[in-house]
C-alpha cells in the first residue's frame, strides 16, 4: 500500500527555490501585476479621402507608448492602368498644435483600375521617439496625401 503525504510538495518547492537563491541563481516567481507597463494606445482614423483618380478608405493610424506604430488603409484608383500609388505622411502635434515629429512618407501597392476598381488594402509598420507619446494629441494629426 502506497502512502501519500501530504503537504511535501511545497516544501520540495521551497527547498528548490532556497537552493536557487543560495547558488546565486534567480529563483523563479511570478513579477507582481503592478509592476508590469501598461501599453497605452492611440489611434486616429479618416472616412473616404479623395485625391486625383484615387481613394483611401478607413485610413487608420496607431501609435503606442513603446514608440511604435501602424498605419493602415484601403486604397482604389478608378481611371488608372499603368499603376497609381498612394503616398501618406503624417505631422504628430501637441495639443497647442506644436509639431513633435512625423511619420512617412508611405507607399501603397501600384493599383489599377477596373469595373468595379479593386480595393488595395495595405499597410506599414514605424517607429518614432517613445518620450513624445504622452504630448501627442492624436485628434490634431494630419496627413498629407498624394497619388
Amino acid at each position: 500500500m502506497k502512502r501519500m503525504i501530504r503537504g511535501l510538495a511545497p516544501v520540495f518547492a521551497l527547498a528548490a527555490t532556497g537552493a536557487a537563491v543560495l547558488a546565486g541563481a534567480p529563483a523563479a516567481t511570478a513579477a507582481p501585476a503592478h509592476s508590469a507597463a501598461v501599453l497605452e494606445v492611440k489611434s486616429a482614423t479618416w472616412g473616404q479621402l479623395h485625391v486625383g483618380d484615387c481613394e483611401q478608405d478607413n485610413g487608420t493610424i496607431i501609435i503606442r507608448s513603446n514608440g511604435t506604430g501602424d498605419w493602415s488603409a484601403t486604397t482604389l484608383t478608378f481611371q488608372t492602368h499603368s499603376g497609381d500609388v498612394w503616398h501618406s505622411s503624417f505631422d504628430f502635434k501637441t495639443t497647442a498644435g506644436t509639431q513633435l515629429f512625423s511619420a512617412g512618407t508611405f507607399d501603397s501597392p501600384r493599383m489599377n483600375d477596373g469595373n468595379p476598381p479593386p480595393r488595395y488594402p495595405w499597410g506599414k509598420h514605424f517607429t518614432y521617439d517613445a518620450s513624445l507619446f504622452s504630448a501627442v494629441n492624436i485628434f490634431k494629426t494630419i496627413q498629407h496625401s498624394s497619388c
